[in-house]
């Protein structure tokens, strides 16, 4: 997954103290858009934390009198995450994974004091419809090089949803081994493990009737 790491050296600063996993925060909201009672994709939320965001802040900074200058890094961001599949990860109720399109909208990233925020809308390749059906969703890194997370259950908003679909945010439930593994990880080592993001990954579940 060799795009994967392309993807961290164009978003975040290389953080050279820090040996346990994860390396790198961001704070997650995403928002289901829904149309005619149908399932669409998602709005999301990424909150760099500081330090991740001081390498991309520069940047921002040195093209801040330049639109062109911004716009290819935004462009080079929004490649990468296409690159990766949102790093976001849609299951139905038979368990099958859900695509999606190459072509985000309403992406963007900007300052928010001393962390960069970045936020795109995603859509599904195919709209499904929420009748009779549930789905799951998880964004994460594979590796749990970066953390991914919610904060809240209010970090994301199910207001969109029509009246016979219920929405939560559920926490994963880790056990200690697994935890002393992620922290026993540190950056030297060469070969990822691309099962570690999935076990600590929150999940978005949408049920309708």
């Amino acid at each position: 997954m060799k795009k994967f790491f392309l993807f961290l050296t164009a978003l975040f600063a290389f953080m050279q103290n820090v040996q346990a996993h994860p390396h790198a925060f961001i704070g997650m909201k995403t928002t289901p858009l829904v149309e005619n009672n149908t399932l669409k994709g998602f709005s999301v939320q990424w909150l760099l934390d500081e330090a991740s965001s001081a390498e991309l802040l520069y940047d921002l900074k040195v093209a801040h009198n330049d639109p062109k200058a911004k716009q290819a890094i935004v462009d080079d961001m929004v490649k990468n995450t296409v690159s990766e599949h949102y790093f976001s990860y849609l299951y139905d109720k038979q368990g099958n994974r859900v695509k999606y399109t190459s072509h985000p909208a309403n992406y963007d990233i900007k300052a928010v004091g001393n962390q960069v925020l970045y936020h795109f809308d995603f859509f599904l390749s195919q709209p499904q419809k929420l009748i009779d059906n549930q789905f799951v969703l998880m964004i994460y890194d594979p590796t749990y090089y970066v953390s991914m997370y919610y904060d809240n259950k209010s970090a994301v908003d199910f207001s969109q949803l029509p009246s016979n679909c219920h929405g939560e945010m559920v926490d994963q439930i880790v056990d200690e081994k697994t935890k002393q593994y992620a922290q026993a990880l540190d950056k030297t080592q060469r070969e990822a493990d691309f099962s570690l993001g999935k076990q600590f990954a929150q999940k978005v579940i949408l049920q309708c009737q």
